[in-house]
């Protein structure tokens, strides 16, 4: 029996999309935290393997203390053995920090496109993984069936999109061919989405754990890495992980319907009921979609509303309203107004969703405009 952890995609000093940089900043101290923790963890745990299946930094970004962290963690932790195989934002080159940084002993670094193996024979476990020699890798390391000792525990740590296009940019991998390799357990990286259980093709486990930690607004949600043990018996492999966060810092997108709102203080309101609905805790950062049908009078000042709703680490309010008009009075003005009207007209009427939803804006802020409210 061995006790594991895998991780990947941690994106350490990746650059961050926020309005903010201090918040962006923040973050990516956040991001190095939960990594420590994640290895605190490893330790208290007697772990025997950290599986870390790519993309731990983006190497055009990877500063010197982020790789001192790294080197400091595994220090700290002799009785483990770290497996690294470097993926698509990481690649192992002869001038990338994989290869430029001298890590202790304990840890592996895989670094050739071909399917390679550690040994580790005092716990009877082999390690199989592959290195992304580039930012993209089109050949097919599990094209030839590798000779597995069945005897012992078999693990590949791979950064590749299973079941992806054939030759495609990101290292693709049928599932009959994970099938084949008879692997008892695949820790793979590339996916952020994590794998909430871990999935089976034949008698292979195989999981992605997606991002340790989100960060931004297309990565919402929970995040953790996989924790557990493989036991191996007569051949036959038992895989036992479980989900474990250790994210400092979590995204959501939540919707407020802020229609009939009379003013700042009701959108404000509106808003905070949204995220106390979807469990909006003080240590999350909240992207707010007002939606609804408003009053034009009605000002929406997204900074103001930023600064003012309450719950949240971070809020960025993005204004997706639509005005509340009576478009058939607008139609017969003879004035400015009609005649802004008809020219909108076809957006508001024929366009796309987003073609309406700026139209529609527009609209509002003409109408503001000509009343002097704007």
């Amino acid at each position: 029996m061995i006790k594991i952890l895998h991780t990947a995609d941690l994106h350490l000093d990746s650059p961050f999309s926020l309005k903010d940089p201090e918040t962006a900043q923040a973050m990516r101290r956040s991001l190095r935290g939960t990594f420590t923790s994640a290895m605190l963890f490893a330790r208290s745990e007697n772990v025997d393997i950290v599986l870390i299946s790519g993309d731990v930094f983006d190497t055009g970004f990877a500063s010197r203390d982020t790789l001192n962290l790294l080197k400091s963690e595994f220090e700290k932790n002799p009785g483990i053995r770290f497996v690294i195989a470097p993926g698509n934002h990481d690649p192992y080159t002869e001038n990338s920090p994989w290869a430029k940084t001298e890590f202790p002993s304990n840890v592996h670094i895989f670094k050739s496109s071909a399917l390679n193996r550690v040994s580790f024979d005092d716990i009877n476990t082999d390690v199989y993984g592959w290195a992304f020699t580039a930012d993209t890798m089109t050949v097919d390391p599990l094209a030839v069936k590798p000779y597995l000792d069945q005897s012992k525990i078999n693990i590949l740590c791979a950064h590749c999109d299973i079941d992806g296009p054939a030759g495609g940019r990101y290292c693709s991998i049928s599932k009959a061919e994970l099938e084949a390799a008879g692997f008892d357990y695949a820790a793979l990286g590339h996916i952020h989405k994590g794998s909430e259980t871990v999935r089976k093709v034949g008698k292979v486990s195989f999981a992605y754990p997606g991002c340790l930690e989100g960060r931004s607004f297309d990565e919402c949600g929970q995040k953790y890495a996989l924790c557990g043990r493989i036991t191996k018996e007569h051949g036959l492999a038992d895989v036992e992980l479980i989900c474990r966060p250790f994210s400092q810092r979590r995204f959501e997108i939540v919707e407020a319907d802020v229609t009939d709102a009379n003013d700042t203080a009701d959108i404000i309101s509106a808003a905070e009921e949204a995220m106390k609905a979807a469990r909006v805790t003080p240590d999350v950062s909240v992207r707010l979609i007002l939606c609804g049908k408003v009053s034009p009078s009605l000002i929406i000042s997204e900074p103001f509303i930023e600064s003012s709703v309450k719950g949240a680490r971070y809020v960025e309010v993005c204004d997706r309203t639509e005005p509340l008009l009576d478009y058939d009075s607008f139609g017969s003005d003879p004035g400015i107004r009609g005649a802004f009207y008809r020219s909108m007209k076809p957006y508001l009427t024929e366009g796309g969703e987003r073609e309406k939803r700026i139209a529609a804006k527009a609209l509002h802020a003409a109408l503001q405009a000509l009343d002097g409210s704007n």
